[in-house]
């Protein structure tokens, strides 16, 4: 990018949720191992290659949000692997708020909800932005001080909407 002050960041999914699907088709084998070492039935690998495959793309979602004097930009790949920006001039206002990614949206990942579309990974924390157009967008930010910090330095039109952040 070019040298103009901004905001950046990267969150996945927490790791615990990669963990615990990848433990589901090890407990099984291990199952099958110990409790039918003789005569078991071949162990299902199809459903393992499934499961194996499920926790690849889950390890792999990361969402980049980049603020900047140009405006906001995320992607969230694979499900959008190019960069969508959303200029200072199409957006209505954004705020920062503490939220329950499970209450608000339903759970993590691309989401849609009452505050409108989500991007959630790891994180109580969204960028909520409403747009000119009506459309409302909502970001995950893991390190919302960070935001914070960056925001009063450069007097981006974010508003904090939560409780009071310890800012070093």
């Amino acid at each position: 990018m070019n040298d103009q002050p901004q905001y950046s960041e990267k969150s996945g999914f927490p790791a615990w949720i990669f963990w615990a699907i990848a433990s589901i088709p090890l407990t099984i084998y291990l199952y099958e191992r110990i409790a039918h070492p003789i005569d078991s039935e071949p162990f299902d690998w199809f459903g393992l290659v499934i499961l194996g495959a499920v926790g690849i793309l889950i390890f792999s979602i990361k969402l980049h949000v980049t603020v900047n004097t140009e405006g906001i930009t995320y992607k969230y790949p694979p499900f959008h692997n190019k960069p969508k920006q959303t200029p200072w001039a199409n957006i209505e206002s954004a705020e920062l708020m503490k939220i329950n990614p499970l209450k608000e949206f339903g759970g993590w990942g691309l989401r849609y909800g009452k505050l409108g579309t989500a991007y959630t990974t790891r994180g109580k924390y969204i960028l909520h932005i409403k747009m000119h157009s009506g459309k409302p967008i909502n970001l995950t930010i893991a390190q919302p001080e960070n935001l914070i910090a960056a925001v009063t330095k450069q007097n981006w039109p974010i508003q904090p909407i939560i409780p009071k952040i310890k800012t070093s």
